[in-house]
């Protein structure tokens, strides 16, 4: 359930996979390798990982027929994992370690993530499960928590089902159809405060054996409709002046290849691959910081089905932005962000004429975090979500095109 990465307390993924890189060239890498191999210790294991518990109340609409009729206004909500990872250096210098994240609850996916690394003077490389370039590296506004966000929170108690283009306002993420589908990863070294992330992934569904890419005869095969592959990249620049600090962002992830799909009996279906595009800039003054997000989303949804003279064309797009700001007191911070998501459909045929309308999910929260010791956190927050349809025609996405509602939430986030 790891939504968008938050600020204080939001150490999902992101806080537990970053590393420093060793700042050295990337010659001096390509020596370190050429070099013994043996280890000067065997690969340890280490645990960690987190749980985050949040209690929620939730005032929607409550209408027949609506979003909020007959749900539960309040509740406990819990998201955790533990985190397995094993690491050696090398004589010549070359880290090499394997990570693997167990989810804490019944998820139908037990296995979050799971890859091997290499990392030296030449940056770092992961093989296996885990998120593209854009997901691992995006950069978020500041002002949320560990549970509560404007963007992805880890938990959302708005009733807005499927409006707009994602659950949530999400401004972090890549094409695949699994996040976390098989993939290598490249992050270079750290040059002047730029730091590059590249991925590639072969097929954007396969993550675990289900998928094919357990033991295996034979190379998984690819579902009709999906890209032949996805790449991605994100950019990332830090700086830290006297009393201030900037940090950017920004990025793409794409389909590569062919998406077509031919039934047979003369239907065909052409499909547009997917394009991705996030920036992200935060500043930061002494005990303050701000910042705002942009991603767009091209080609959601984007498709022509044939059959002889008869043609029908749906298309889907989407952007999301938003901004945040935080202030730390001690141990407290106090944060707020707002997100707007705007989704457009649009169908032509040459049969039925042409339909479109869009819609727009808005959410602003404001947050407090108190560190109760170290990898301890309580947060909470306030909450106002809304949704807007134009047209309004209320039988579209199943949701009112006027839905509201406020939610107040209290949480803890322990991170072990």
């Amino acid at each position: 359930m790891s939504g968008d990465r938050a600020g204080v307390g939001g150490a999902d993924r992101g806080l537990c996979m970053k590393k420093l890189l060793l700042a050295s060239s990337a010659l001096g890498g390509a020596a370190l390798i050429a070099g013994p191999a043996s280890a000067a210790d065997p690969i340890h294991l280490t645990v960690g990982g987190f749980f985050k518990e949040a209690y929620m109340v939730v005032i929607d609409d409550d209408g027949e027929g609506e979003p909020g009729n007959e749900h539960n206004t309040d509740g406990f909500f819990n998201d955790a994992e533990v985190h397995f990872t094993g690491s050696t250096v090398l004589d010549n210098g070359l880290e090499v370690g394997a990570r693997i994240e167990l989810e804490g609850e019944n998820d139908d996916d037990q296995i979050d993530e799971a890859w091997i690394w290499f990392s030296g003077g030449f940056g770092e490389v992961r093989i296996g499960s885990d998120d593209d370039a854009l997901a691992n590296s995006c950069i978020v506004p500041p002002g949320g928590t560990g549970n509560f966000s404007a963007f992805s929170p880890n938990q959302w108690g708005a009733n807005t089902g499927g409006a707009g283009a994602f659950s949530s306002n999400t401004v972090c993420t890549g094409v695949d159809s699994k996040g976390d589908a098989q993939k290598i990863i490249y992050i270079t070294p750290n040059f002047f405060g730029f730091q590059l992330t590249t991925s590639y992934t072969p097929e954007q569904n396969a993550e675990d054996h289900v998928d094919g890419v357990g033991p295996h005869v034979g190379m998984p095969a690819k579902p009709e409709g999906d890209s032949d592959s996805d790449v991605s990249a994100y950019l990332t620049y830090s700086f830290e002046g006297d009393n201030w600090g900037l940090t950017w962002g920004g990025g793409v992830s794409l389909e590569v290849g062919n998406n077509d799909v031919n039934p047979g009996g003369g239907l065909t279906i052409d499909i547009n691959g997917q394009d991705f595009y996030q920036t992200g800039l935060t500043l930061t003054f002494g005990n303050f910081a701000v910042g705002a997000v942009f991603e767009y989303f091209n080609d959601i949804t984007n498709f022509t089905e044939s059959l002889g003279p008869l043609f029908a064309h749906l298309e889907e797009n989407a952007w999301a932005a938003g901004g945040g700001m935080a202030y730390t007191y001690d141990a407290w911070t106090f944060g707020a962000q707002y997100s707007y998501q705007k989704t457009n459909f649009h169908v032509d045929t040459n049969a039925g004429g042409s339909d479109a309308f869009e819609e727009v999910v808005q959410r602003a929260v404001v947050t407090a975090n108190y560190a109760l010791g170290p990898g301890i956190n309580v947060d909470a927050e306030l909450g106002y979500t809304w949704v807007d349809q134009d047209p309004e025609v209320s039988d579209l996405e199943g949701i009112d095109p006027d839905y509201d509602a406020f939610e107040i939430g209290l949480g803890t986030v322990i991170t072990f």
